[in-house]
């Protein structure tokens, strides 16, 4: 088998965990990679569950389905008891631990990341940003993508007249790659 990544990304609605998905899928797809994106979400606008599974591959991928994930991100706390316990055996876990404390995180036998995102994204000026260090993180780690393809994908799917917000959007990503 070639190149194959699944990343489970599970957080709560408004944490941006679909558009971490859609941009890491959509960047694959733009190097000619096969990937799937499948999101689960709830019928609330924010505060109900939202996740999401990326396959990237340079073949062709069969189902979106992933009983055991080998990366995962998990943005709230919520979402450790349900979706730690699939995490592939040595798998990559990236958390915030802005609201997840390492006592929640039971399992060792993962490759676990704790990462302070939101208080690095308060510190960019936007605690909207944390889903994109998170983001930066695990495309250092798995080396799925190169992070200026993820960039790219970013300024073209932000909504012109944007700048600003663009900007740290794009300073979160590369702050999260440089961890």
């Amino acid at each position: 088998m070639g190149m194959y990544v699944d990343s489970f990304l599970a957080g709560i609605g408004g944490q941006g965990i679909l558009l971490m998905g859609q941009l890491l899928a959509r960047a694959a797809a733009s190097q000619g990679l096969q990937t799937t994106w499948l999101p689960v979400y709830g019928v609330e606008k924010r505060g109900g569950d939202a996740t999401c599974t990326v396959i990237i591959s340079d073949e062709e991928i069969y189902s979106p389905v992933v009983a055991h994930p080998q990366t995962m991100i998990l943005v709230h706390s919520r979402m450790v008891p349900r979706f730690l316990p699939q995490l592939r055996e040595g798998g990559l876990l990236v958390t915030n631990s802005t609201l997840i404390s390492r006592e929640e995180i039971t399992r060792e036998d993962v490759d676990l990341v704790e990462v302070p995102a939101g208080e690095l994204a308060q510190d960019l000026g936007s605690e909207k940003v944390a889903n994109l260090i998170l983001l930066g993180v695990l495309l250092r780690k798995t080396e799925v993508l190169p992070l200026e393809v993820v960039q790219r994908e970013l300024r073209r799917s932000s909504p012109k007249g944007k700048g600003k917000q663009l900007e740290i959007n794009l300073r979160a990503l590369e702050l999260g790659y440089s961890l």
